[in-house]
């Protein structure tokens, strides 16, 4: 019995995003310490797209186009046709690249050479993921907390004078809980806008789709029948709540992945928990 994809696919898929990963892990981490003077210069990984494609002008612009170039060639050239149904004409992860003709040399192993760079290749994409990771939740990761709990220009404020012993004034913290606007500045300027219902149009669980002022808004009414009003579309993926969203007590659910938030103060339920699988990975992709 035939099993789509064929290991053929799988094999090429994951040989290729290892080799990515270990030339991208190894950039993260070089890149982070030095830079080639007269180019770019960008220690944080997460800030280099940005710079390239911004504030570097041409050099960036042309190097980005280089590596498209290249990245476009190579996928064309050594495009793994039929690999998914596992009639390929070549061996998964073979682009025929021997220039020193390694491969060739007496008492080559070829088979733990290949075993080796798929090992190394797959620690390659864990490490990618707790660069992100950590770059996400700083300090989740250990040995990375150094690198990237703190953005470069944050750890040079805090770091002060290694002359005068490291007297600096340290970087201001900044609390997690601190608000730029306070209910001060923000109430005086709000105001009701009618929404064209009655109270006694709606039944509990009812929802009524509304554009207030350029805002797509849900009315309705939870399970006790009390009013509420939140945003029409889905914080994940932009789905309209309004297409069969489901209001348990005062919970409303969305349609698409399942995801549940309180209609009274807005707080997450659950995270795209359906379907199997595939929701609770594209809330996390997401």
């Amino acid at each position: 019995v035939m099993v789509y994809p064929h290991v053929q696919w799988l094999r090429e898929a994951e040989l290729k995003h290892g080799r990515v990963c270990m030339l991208a892990f190894v950039g993260m981490i070089v890149q982070s310490a030095c830079q080639i003077p007269g180019l770019p210069q960008e220690p944080d990984w997460s800030k280099t797209l940005e710079t390239m494609l911004f504030e570097s002008g041409q050099v960036g612009q042309l190097s980005l186009l280089q590596v498209a170039i290249f990245t476009m060639f190579a996928e064309g050239r050594f495009y793994p046709e039929d690999s998914w149904i596992g009639q390929m004409k070549r061996e998964p992860g073979d682009l025929g690249f021997d220039p020193l003709k390694w491969s060739k040399r007496p008492g080559f192993d070829l088979k733990k050479s290949q075993l080796s760079e798929l090992k190394n290749g797959r620690l390659a994409m864990i490490g990618i993921a707790s660069i992100f990771a950590n770059h996400a939740i700083p300090g989740s990761v250990p040995f990375l907390t150094s690198f990237y709990a703190r953005k470069p220009e944050q750890k040079a404020a805090a770091a002060g004078s290694a002359l005068c012993g490291k007297t600096g004034v340290p970087a201001a913290q900044t609390s997690k809980t601190e608000r730029r606007y306070t209910t001060q500045v923000i109430l005086p300027a709000l105001q009701w806008i009618k929404t064209g219902l009655k109270l006694g149009e709606l039944q509990a669980t009812e929802l009524r789709a509304k554009n207030l002022a350029g805002v797509d808004v849900l009315v309705g009414k939870d399970g006790s029948g009390k009013l509420f009003c939140v945003a029409n579309l889905c914080p994940h993926i932009g789905t309209p709540m309004s297409e069969g969203a489901d209001v348990i007590g005062d919970v409303i659910v969305c349609p698409l992945h399942g995801s549940s938030f309180k209609v009274t103060t807005g707080e997450l339920i659950d995270w795209c928990p359906t379907p199997f699988i595939i929701g609770p990975l594209t809330g996390f992709v997401v």
